[in-house]
């Protein structure tokens, strides 16, 4: 081969390796480079045009309540919790969850919806409500609110209805939201009034809860006393003063020194305090060791 057939050569293969460098950036350029401009022109355009973004919830939460309009209960709800698994960004989200509450509640505390429930007879040896709620791991509150107590008196051959309580909590001490968890699934939801912790109290943090209480004007108040529900309930954190799930302060009556002195004072305290209402169905709920997670 001569020199001008070998630097001929040369020259066919340099432009071989050109045009095949000139074809490879052309195709990268069409099949990835130029979708990904195109795209991003259109989501500019759309941001200039201020045009929302269709919601990819919304059509998973209508098609979820029509199942439940139309009875179909059980399927609505998973399709509401799926939901919050696939999109918890979804502004459908938050009545997601009010309705999955409701639903939950409405079943728990409910004397016939039995699923889940024992229809326990009071045996000759039970040594009242607490020695039977223990033994079935369940609160002595639960038993008096799903089979309407109102006294203390059982007998031997008594039906009572033994649901159990297996729930734990979380307060999210930003969005004041009081969480409840059933075996690390989402349960119910509940509005706190306010949220006042301890100062030096670090969030997030998780605690146990301690014995529950109940009191009326100081004095303690059992469960299946007939001024229990007028009564003031407590939930504190074990080792843990001032963390405590309780209702919102209520304002009393001090007499001073001199005529007509009586003012009315609001006693400041720790807590997360809730609505009534709110906090005497998560009484019933709660269990000595439940665990409380504190987030933001």
């Amino acid at each position: 081969m001569t020199r001008a057939q070998l630097k001929l050569l040369i020259f066919l293969i340099t432009v071989g390796l050109l045009l095949g460098s000139v074809a490879t950036a052309y195709w990268f350029y069409m099949r990835v480079i130029r979708p990904e401009m195109v795209v991003k022109s259109e989501i500019e355009k759309i941001q200039k045009a201020d045009v929302p973004l269709r919601d990819p919830g919304v059509k998973r939460f209508e098609a979820a309540a029509d199942l439940i309009r139309v009875g179909r209960l059980d399927e609505g709800r998973e399709a509401m919790y799926n939901l919050l698994r696939q999109f918890p960004e979804s502004p459908t989200c938050e009545e997601a969850k009010r309705i999955i509450g409701e639903i939950n509640l409405d079943r728990l505390f409910s004397p016939t919806y039995l699923e889940g429930k024992v229809d326990y007879i009071v045996q000759p040896g039970d040594r009242g409500l607490l020695a039977i709620a223990q033994k079935h791991k369940t609160s002595l509150d639960a038993i008096v609110r799903l089979n309407g107590l109102r006294g203390n008196t059982i007998h031997p051959g008594d039906h009572l209805l033994i649901m159990p309580v297996d729930f734990d909590f979380a307060v999210n001490v930003t969005d004041k939201k009081v969480v409840v968890l059933r075996q690390g699934r989402f349960f119910a939801e509940y509005p706190a009034v306010d949220v006042r912790l301890p100062a030096g109290f670090r969030v997030p943090a998780e605690v146990k809860l301690a014995t529950k209480s109940a009191s009326l004007d100081g004095k303690p108040v059992a469960a299946s006393d007939e001024a229990y529900l007028d009564a003031e309930k407590v939930i504190p954190a074990a080792n843990r003063p001032g963390v405590v799930l309780r209702t919102v302060p209520v304002a009393r009556v001090e007499a001073g020194e001199g005529k007509g002195s009586e003012v009315a004072s609001l006693t400041p305290q720790f807590g997360i305090f809730m609505l009534r209402e709110d906090l005497e169905e998560v009484f019933a709920m709660a269990r000595t060791g439940a665990s409380l997670k504190l987030i933001k």
